[in-house]
């Protein structure tokens, strides 16, 4: 198998029924399936010859072969940003040459971008067997998608809607926050504009864990600590939902069912961040930041997302932020 990224028949795309079978799988909503897809995927699965699309990683490539490659990172220079700079489809070739297994290993493949090395977790006994697979179509490139999911047990972490715990185990720990409020979003085009409930655990405080407390009938002192687990545990097992102490979209949806009517927070989307910081803006800034803020109260939320990223939008934040450092400085 001299290029196992080339499949032998053409490759099928993506259909609706393709993300149901997965959400089925994963026992979650084909909506969070979706999301998730849209955050991690490139977008794309194959480039113009055919061929699964791919990203080569020299720096995971064995280092005993980085010079026949040409990888030769500069002084000083941490050979993953060296490969951020070097990396090409020659080198790739080369290395695929001199031992195709750990060309496979050291790339990331298809529109998920799943690194070969983590071929075991996807299912695959090797790289290029899981190289081969996705060669097939994109339900393939999807398929192994949702079997790294359950090889790295976050299909939990999808029914909740936990998109922070499901970033810091896909993209580790860079950029979960944005990442997280991504998925959200995304969440909410596939689901009708429905929005996901936070998601709260051990350790967190304040209003919202005021609400959960209340819907449970304990104490309402805004910590989760013990009592607040036990409670939350105890509900979990009442309703047959997965015991884990997380209290996320299942859970929130079954206490919403329950005597004492609670409504929990949403979690935030780019937009609802980007809010926030004006409305930081104008408490600082006076005036000018005032009126960027006044615009949320009468523009709709579709309207305003496209008001700021268009130029008339960057216009005012930029007032705004002007206005800011005026106030500070």
């Amino acid at each position: 198998m001299d290029h196992p990224w080339i499949g032998e028949a053409q490759p099928r795309a993506l259909s609706p029924e393709d993300f149901e079978t997965a959400a089925q799988r994963l026992q979650c909503e084909a909506a969070a399936i979706r999301a998730v897809w849209e955050v991690e995927a490139a977008g794309r699965h194959f480039l113009s010859d055919g061929s699964v699309v791919r990203r080569f990683e020299p720096h995971h490539f064995p280092r005993e072969h980085w010079q026949a490659l040409g990888f030769v990172p500069r002084a000083g220079e941490a050979p993953w940003r060296a490969a951020l700079r070097l990396s090409d489809e020659a080198m790739f070739r080369t290395a695929a040459r001199l031992d195709l297994e750990a060309a496979c290993r050291a790339t990331s493949w298809g529109a998920p971008q799943i690194m070969g090395f983590n071929h075991r977790d996807a299912g695959f006994g090797s790289a290029v067997e899981m190289v081969a697979h996705m060669a097939f179509g994109a339900p393939q490139q999807l398929g192994a998608f949702v079997q790294l999911i359950e090889g790295w047990e976050l299909a939990p972490a999808l029914r909740a809607h936990d998109w922070a715990a499901f970033a810091r185990r896909y993209n580790g720990t860079g950029q979960i926050d944005s990442y997280a409020r991504r998925m959200e979003a995304a969440w909410r085009r596939h689901a009708q504009g429905k929005a996901s409930p936070v998601v709260l655990r051990v350790g967190d405080r304040g209003a919202a864990v005021v609400r959960l407390q209340a819907a449970l009938g304990i104490a309402e002192d805004g910590a989760f600590g013990p009592e607040t687990l036990a409670a939350v545990r105890a509900f979990q097992t009442s309703e047959g939902l997965s015991v884990d102490g997380v209290v996320g979209a299942q859970t929130w949806a079954a206490l919403t069912r329950g005597p004492v009517t609670v409504v929990p927070p949403a979690q935030d989307t780019p937009m609802d961040a980007l809010l926030e910081q004006v409305r930081e803006w104008s408490a600082t800034a006076g005036a000018l930041a005032a009126a960027v803020a006044a615009l949320t109260q009468v523009v709709p939320p579709p309207a305003l997302a496209l008001l700021v990223t268009g130029a008339l939008g960057l216009g005012l934040v930029a007032v705004a932020a002007w206005g800011w450092r005026r106030a500070r400085f």
